[in-house]
């Protein structure tokens, strides 16, 4: 590697440094503001009934919450994962990157409206329709990764599993069906905030599916014995 190669690459490890360094503050920001929106109840009376009683209230608060945190968890694991294979930056990878970023910033927000409404099925929607935008943006986020045009992964880790793109399709299709039964009158609100219990046997399916893929990919990209 020649002076003009090497600067080039640090360039380029640079830029691709501060966008993941983004990324994490945008994550960690998204996270935080999670726990602000759970407010500490006000106790009329200094008894411990009174502050269980307070506690219970803000359980809908702290289920939202929980939730929340698990996916906003699993997409930075995600983007983690996907971001490895990355060798620079282009325009149309920022711009991408923002989006799904816009998508995790949104999350404090629809989390507090369906936790503050949770008989209503409008609240859900609306955090479903937010889950789905994150579940797209991040599907094209790994589609352009895994394009030979775009340059941006190794030839020979362009089809690795962790660039799969059925992965982040998972999520969305769980909350879209959940957004499909709102629409279903005799389906009360409160059946939809169960909708996302379904999220772990759909992933714990996909791991058969990752497995399989990664010993295809294995199988494809491991040594070849020489023969005398």
């Amino acid at each position: 590697m020649d002076g003009n190669e090497k600067a080039q690459h640090n360039r380029d490890a640079f830029q691709l440094e501060r966008v993941i360094l983004f990324t994490d503050a945008v994550f960690a920001i998204a996270i935080t503001l999670l726990a602000i929106e759970i407010k500490v109840p006000e106790l009329h009376h200094r008894t411990e009934h009174a502050a269980l009683s307070g506690l219970a209230q803000l359980t809908a608060k702290f289920i939202g919450f929980f939730l929340s945190f698990f996916i906003i968890a699993v997409y930075w694991l995600a983007h983690h994962r996907i971001f490895r294979f990355v060798r620079h930056t282009t325009p149309k990878l920022l711009w991408l990157n923002m989006l799904f970023l816009l998508s995790i910033v949104l999350m404090p927000f629809t989390t507090a409206f369906q936790s503050e409404y949770g008989m209503l099925s409008t609240p859900w929607v609306t955090y479903a329709l937010n889950i789905i935008f994150t579940g797209i943006m991040q599907t094209q986020l790994q589609r352009y990764l895994r394009n030979p045009a775009s340059h941006l992964v190794a030839p020979h880790e362009q089809q690795h599993p962790d660039l799969d793109p059925v992965r982040p399709l998972l999520s969305p299709a769980v909350f879209l069906f959940s957004a499909l039964l709102a629409l279903v009158p005799a389906v009360h609100p409160s059946l939809l905030r169960l909708m996302p219990l379904l999220l772990f046997p759909v992933f714990m399916l996909y791991q058969r599916r990752y497995r399989r893929l990664m010993q295809a990919y294995e199988a494809a990209h491991s040594p070849r014995p020489h023969h005398a």
